[in-house]
């Protein structure tokens, strides 16, 4: 058992992520995210345990800010060990602000933390395929490639997830940002 923090998307991203997803599991290519019933997100942290209740406290704090864009402009391949096929997210400053501010905030407060998630190894992305064999990651390129890009979203909630079980432990809607129509 792990935690995660993951940030979700608007409607319609999410949705074609999801898309994306039924389209691997028809074309029997992969079924990892819609058998573990996740939702499209870009982790934040990958985490062991954590000191409770100031880690929730500081939660819905840290979630106290407005929804905030993130875009998808190419498909990217993390090769092994788990085989990955991911939308990749465009580094801009307020990523990397958002996720230095989670490290800053909750680096007392968890344990474990995975390497793949500290500040200088964190490539944010939302997961397409996961757990292919290296021989099976193209055909799993190809399906995703069908994606129209670039993919812009707003981050519009916050969530703490228990995993494997893709358990919803706490999750925040964030504030509308400028381009909720607020």
């Amino acid at each position: 058992m792990a935690f995660v923090v993951e940030m979700f998307f608007d409607d319609k991203v999410d949705k074609v992520v999801r898309d994306v997803w039924t389209d691997l599991a028809r074309a029997k290519v992969n079924s990892f995210m819609i058998d573990g019933d996740y939702r499209p997100h870009v982790t934040l942290g990958v985490f062991e345990g954590y000191t409770s209740p100031e880690f929730e406290n500081e939660f819905h704090s840290f979630c106290k800010r407005a929804a905030f864009p993130i875009k998808f402009d190419c498909l990217g391949i993390f090769p092994r060990p788990e085989g990955v096929v991911f939308l990749g997210a465009v580094v801009t400053e307020q990523l990397l602000s958002v996720h230095r501010e989670f490290q800053t905030r909750f680096s007392g407060l968890m344990s474990g933390l995975r390497p793949y998630y500290l500040a200088g190894n964190w490539v944010p992305h939302c997961t397409l395929a996961y757990g292919l064999s290296v021989d099976a990651i193209p055909a799993s390129v190809e399906v995703c490639s069908q994606c129209a890009f670039p993919l812009i979203t707003q981050v519009k909630e916050i969530g703490l997830v228990e995993v494997p079980k893709h358990r919803e432990v706490l999750t925040r809607e964030l504030a509308k940002g400028p381009r909720d129509g607020s």
